[in-house]
């Protein structure tokens, strides 16, 4: 999970990036995306406010974005390959089939996927490898949660 604190979630954004702020906001931009889609998904209690919101930033944000308008060609396919993914981790953790269960837990974290291909574009192969492992570590090693955890949670 990305860092709550908006000065910690700056300076990961930024480090991620060698602090390229237009793709800084680009990937703040998409985790917002991400977590709004997410929140029409689970919750009922504002979904149409949250609709809103999503619309708005997909619609009239993201496509003014400098970083994705000179990348968003070469994004896409990974966009789209995410938005799958997403969906196939949920059908995967109500399958009942462990192995699909355990796939759907790993690609419900492909997002952090895109933060290596913008590391990729903006500073090569040892850049990305680099921000890979530091996005792991900022953002997933704390969690103690299993995929029996993650596949009760429905």
């Amino acid at each position: 999970m990305l860092p709550n604190d908006p000065e910690k979630l700056r300076d990961c954004l930024l480090r991620w990036t060698g602090g390229n702020a237009p793709a800084a906001a680009f990937l703040a931009e998409i985790a917002e995306i991400a977590r709004l889609a997410d929140d029409i998904v689970d919750e009922d209690e504002h979904r149409q406010r949250n609709v809103c919101w999503l619309l708005s930033r997909v619609l009239t944000v993201l496509p003014l974005n400098p970083f994705y308008l000179a990348h968003g060609r070469d994004l896409a396919p990974l966009l789209n390959t995410l938005i799958v993914d997403w969906q196939l981790s949920d059908a995967y953790r109500l399958s009942g089939d462990p192995l699909k269960q355990t796939h759907g837990f790993v690609r419900r974290e492909g997002i952090a996927n895109l933060v290596t291909a913008v590391a990729g574009i903006l500073g090569g192969y040892e850049h990305a490898r680099a921000v890979a492992a530091d996005v792991f570590e900022t953002c997933l090693a704390g969690s103690k949660e299993m995929v029996e955890d993650w596949v009760a949670e429905h």
